[in-house]
C-alpha cells in the first residue's frame, strides 16, 4: 500500500512554507528587507487549500478564532436580512454556522480555491451551502444580490492594486450591510505590525479611506481596545489545546468594520 502523499513540500523534514517564513523573517529583522507583497494568491491557495481544513480543525486554532466569528454573527443579528454571503468562504466554517443560526435565510459564498470548496462538502455535510469558485475582485453576482456580505481574514490577502476592485464589488452586491473582520495595522500594536511586516501574503488596508472613495462611511469600527479584554477572557476559557507552530496572534490581529447602505 502506498504511503499518503504529504500535503506540503518539505526540506530535511521541515515544511517549505516554514522555511520561507524564517528566511523572510531573517531578511527583515537583520537586513531591513521586506519582500514585495504577492500580487495574486490563487496558486498559493490552490495548493494550501488541500490541507487547510484538516490542519486548522486539528490545531485548536478555531477555538480562539471563533471569538471573531461571533463578532460577525452579532452584526448579522443586528439587522433584518433574508440573504447573506461570504467573500472568501474557504471550507465553509463561517457560512455553515451562519446557516445553522439562520436556517430560513439564503446563505452563499465564493472562493477562488477549488480545493477549499471541495473540502466544504465534507465539513458539516448536513448543512448545504451554495458556493461558487470565483474571485472576490470579480464576483459573478448581480447587483444587490444579497442583503449582507461579510469577510473574515480574507481581504488582507488581496494586493493593494486590486483591493478597490474587491471593495467596489462588495458595495455593488450588498443591499444593506457590509461586515469586515480584517487586519488593519493602524489599529494594531507595534509588536504585531513588526511581526507581520515581512509576510508577503498579508496586507493592511485602510478601509475607512478606501470605502470613502465609494461614498461609504463606517457605521461601526471596533478594535482590540474595544474587545481585547473580552477576547482574553475567551482565550483563557478556550477548550482546545493550541497546537500551531506560529502560535495565535492577539486580539489586534483584526478590526471590525460595519458599513450600512
Amino acid at each position: 500500500m502506498n504511503a499518503p502523499k504529504p500535503h506540503w513540500k518539505t526540506c530535511c523534514g521541515v515544511e517549505l512554507y516554514k522555511v520561507e517564513y524564517r528566511i523572510k523573517e531573517w531578511l527583515y529583522k537583520r537586513l531591513g528587507i521586506a519582500l514585495p507583497k504577492l500580487r495574486e494568491q490563487q496558486s498559493y491557495w490552490a495548493y494550501r487549500g488541500q490541507a487547510y481544513r484538516d490542519e486548522i480543525l486539528a490545531s485548536g486554532y478555531l477555538d480562539r478564532e471563533v471569538f471573531f466569528q461571533d463578532l460577525i454573527l452579532q452584526e448579522l443579528e443586528a439587522v433584518p436580512f433574508a440573504s447573506a454571503f461570504e467573500a472568501g468562504c474557504g471550507f465553509g466554517w463561517n457560512v455553515k454556522r451562519v446557516k445553522e443560526r439562520h436556517p430560513q435565510a439564503l446563505i452563499g459564498g465564493l472562493d477562488f480555491s477549488l480545493p477549499q470548496l471541495r473540502n466544504m462538502q465534507g465539513y458539516k455535510p448536513d448543512v448545504p451551502i451554495a458556493a461558487a469558485q470565483a474571485d472576490a475582485c470579480r464576483m459573478p453576482l448581480r447587483d444587490g444580490a444579497f442583503d449582507v456580505g461579510f469577510s473574515l481574514g480574507v481581504f488582507m490577502n488581496i494586493h493593494p492594486s486590486k483591493i478597490m476592485d474587491a471593495l467596489a464589488e462588495m458595495a455593488r452586491v450588498c443591499r444593506k450591510r457590509i461586515i469586515h473582520v480584517e487586519w488593519c495595522a493602524s489599529h494594531a500594536t507595534r509588536e504585531l505590525v513588526e511581526k507581520r511586516a515581512f509576510k508577503t501574503n498579508i496586507v493592511s488596508h485602510d478601509y475607512d479611506a478606501l470605502y470613502a472613495r465609494l461614498g461609504l462611511k463606517p457605521a461601526k469600527v471596533l478594535t482590540h481596545l474595544d474587545f481585547g479584554e473580552a477576547f482574553r477572557r475567551h482565550e483563557r476559557e478556550a477548550a482546545g489545546r493550541l497546537d500551531r507552530w506560529e502560535g495565535f496572534e492577539g486580539p489586534d490581529k483584526y478590526t471590525l468594520y460595519v458599513f450600512d447602505r
